[in-house]
């Protein structure tokens, strides 16, 4: 046999042996019923599995469906709330655990709160200035930081109405005022918004970290210094001009802006500090935020757990603190794209909108004890703040999320 006969054999169809014979369908309805079978069969193969995997859903899975968070993978938005808020709740407790076991006495408290308001706190607010702040960004960055400016005089504005809307009596309208508008920006905020947009977010936290601090030792302690409690201040009966005659330039000067405005003329100025005095300065800077919730646990065990009870007063700064807030900066963010063309890049909009929901700020309680207001109510207000920030964060980002940003 030579080559041509094994191509033709090679090309030839195999056909099946005579002996079986292939089945055919007879009419219209066997077609019909084979075309249903094979359709039921392909869509089990495809759908089986996926339908396998909804009905056993993983923890992971099913957090990530409660939530709907979908930035910086799944739940990790939870997380990391969390784990800023952990060792705030940690430091609160140790402090009334600490008080607890006896280990502070009557005047502690009070020592430690001038210390911090007085020494502590003005050198950490010079430090992190210095840090955190550029010259070059105040100027490249200018519409932004116009833009935080414009929302805290509106959300002082908003503020005051709720206030007299609320009917918050005297010595918690200051303390109101702060909680609706400022919060805790550096110790909180940075460490939530890096892990939430990375790097390309500081230049803007930063912008917001300036308003927040101007805000707070320009305004915001000023208005709690004019509201003591009745018993710790003029009396409902004193006159307008009997509480300007008690007005002194320490209240509208208070260290820690002092302490600001001194890092500006350091920054524009470059002057330089000794690595000596550089350390030590930063030293005592670092203390204010674990000396600050030491004392608020301490404060939290006298006054006792029934301070974090929720009454109008504190549920209208809650709802201000996380509700109106945000969409006070999210109004004046587009009003002013609008009305006046500046255009925020998008990790600015959605850096300034999440920071505006913070929880409130730490030495807020510290401030109402030298102003003689509602310790309590402050103490109480801080760690709600605090705690109901793990769960506001998520929420806030899928808000976000809805709104294509």
């Amino acid at each position: 046999m030579n080559n041509s006969d094994h191509a033709a054999r090679a090309k030839k169809p195999v056909l099946p042996p005579k002996n079986r014979s292939v089945a055919r369908p007879k009419n219209r309805k066997q077609i019909n019923s084979i075309i249903a079978n094979t359709t039921l069969f392909v869509f089990k193969a495809a759908m089986v599995p996926k339908i396998e995997k909804i009905k056993k859903p993983t923890f992971k899975s099913f957090i990530c469906d409660i939530l709907h968070i979908k930035y910086v993978g799944g739940y990790m938005v939870f997380l990391t709330s969390l784990q800023s808020i952990m060792p705030i709740v940690l430091l609160i407790s140790l402090g009334y655990f600490l008080k607890g076991r006896g280990m502070f006495n009557d005047t502690f408290s009070s020592n430690l709160s001038r210390l911090i308001m007085s020494v502590i706190l003005p050198i950490g607010v010079f430090m992190s200035v210095l840090h955190n702040v550029k010259t070059s960004d105040l100027w490249n960055l200018r519409y932004g930081l116009l833009v935080v400016m414009m929302t805290y005089v509106v959300s002082y504005i908003i503020a005051f109405i709720m206030m007299k809307i609320v009917h918050v009596p005297r010595g918690r309208r200051g303390i109101f005022i702060n909680m609706v508008v400022n919060d805790n920006c550096l110790f909180i905020g940075l460490p939530v918004q890096i892990a939430l947009f990375g790097q390309d977010a500081l230049p803007f936290f930063l912008l917001y970290y300036i308003g927040n601090t101007i805000s707070v030792w320009m305004f915001g302690v000023f208005l709690i210094e004019a509201d003591p409690l009745p018993t710790n201040g003029a009396s409902r009966g004193e006159s307008f001009r009997t509480l300007v005659r008690k007005f002194s330039w320490k209240k509208l000067l208070p260290p820690p802006l002092l302490g600001f405005f001194l890092a500006l003329v350091f920054l524009y100025a470059e002057i330089p500090l000794p690595t000596v005095l550089h350390n030590t300065l930063n030293y005592i800077g670092n203390m204010v935020t674990p000396l600050s919730l030491l004392y608020i646990g301490i404060v939290l065990h006298d006054a006792g757990l029934k301070s974090m009870r929720l009454n109008k007063d504190s549920i209208g700064g809650i709802i201000g603190r996380f509700a109106v807030a945000p969409f006070i900066m999210f109004c004046v963010i587009y009003a002013t794209k609008y009305l006046m063309g500046i255009t925020l890049d998008p990790v600015a909009v959605v850096t300034f909108i999440v920071q505006s929901a913070g929880p409130v700020i730490a030495v807020l309680p510290i401030v109402a004890n030298e102003a003689g207001s509602d310790l309590p109510f402050a103490t109480g207000l801080v760690t709600i703040s605090s705690v109901l920030f793990v769960f506001v964060i998520p929420v806030i980002m899928e808000i976000l999320t809805l709104f294509g940003m």
